[in-house]
């Protein structure tokens, strides 16, 4: 029998956040800080970068976007493996850094974490999460970022320090093995390169440092969440990936020396 297309499709299934797709359209639970995002995704379009969803409707419950059709989630972080994809991710974010730079709304907007307006000198609203899970190919090409909930104010590095961390990556075997599907090590000085080159920042120390900070930053952030009783990172700290992301920390920083080779 044909598949009803208005039938709900389950993306992914998080008591804090479940998400649909009801044909070309995504649906979750509606945050507080759900209009700010539908106010940069707006932005975004209005700016002529359309790697991300359009809004669609803000209801009392629920926050609908549309669906950005390719390959996503884990089968995306397989696509990241080809060391030519990574100049991709990094030219996809630079065009939403330089879109989003020096937007300033008629309405305040309010992030997940509290933080609230566009930023001061040197800062811009990041996305905050553009690991490769969020990211949308389609026929080998990147046509979208996905999945807009960690957005906050922030700095262009703190964006690429993140990015960084999972594409190059500055992780051990049971990442860029198991999750990525490379079946040998990554040269990550080689991968570092080529993202700097494509964004168009300096290869310099600062950078490496970048990606250090993105891995310790991350261990707060869940902490502070856990703290303030938000769902999803209190389940992250009792199934113990607050202790596997602290371990990642000192793996990261035992082997930056394989960053620092893109230097040379």
């Amino acid at each position: 029998m044909p598949t009803d297309p208005s039938a709900p499709e389950v993306l992914q299934q998080r008591d804090d956040r479940p998400v649909v797709r009801i044909g070309d359209v995504v649906r979750h639970p509606r945050d507080p800080w759900s209009s700010s995002v539908h106010a940069l995704l707006r932005h975004l379009h209005d700016s002529g970068f359309t790697q991300a969803p359009l809004p669609v409707r803000l209801t009392e419950t629920d926050d609908e976007v549309s669906f950005m059709a390719g390959t996503s989630g884990d089968d995306a972080c397989r696509v990241v493996a080809d060391d030519d994809k990574v100049a991709e991710v990094a030219q996809l974010l630079r065009r939403y850094h330089d879109a989003v730079e020096g937007w300033q709304p008629e309405e305040e907007p309010v992030w997940f974490d509290g933080r609230r307006g566009t930023g001061g000198p040197g800062e811009l609203v990041c996305h905050g999460d553009p690991g490769p899970w969020n990211m949308v190919w389609r026929d080998g090409e990147l046509v979208g970022l996905i999945d807009w909930e960690y957005a906050t104010v922030g700095t262009r590095r703190e964006d690429i320090g993140y990015a960084l961390h999972y594409l190059i990556p500055l992780r051990d075997r049971s990442y860029w093995h198991d999750l990525l599907g490379m079946t040998r090590r990554p040269r990550r000085h080689k991968r570092l390169r080529i993202f700097a080159e494509a964004y168009g920042i300096a290869l310099d120390e600062s950078l490496v440092e970048d990606v250090l900070a993105a891995q310790r930053a991350g261990v707060t952030l869940m902490k502070e969440m856990a703290s303030r009783g938000r769902l999803r990172q209190t389940r992250q700290i009792e199934d113990g990936e607050l202790e596997r992301e602290q371990n990642a920390v000192l793996w990261g920083e035992g082997h930056r020396h394989q960053l620092l080779r893109a230097l040379r």
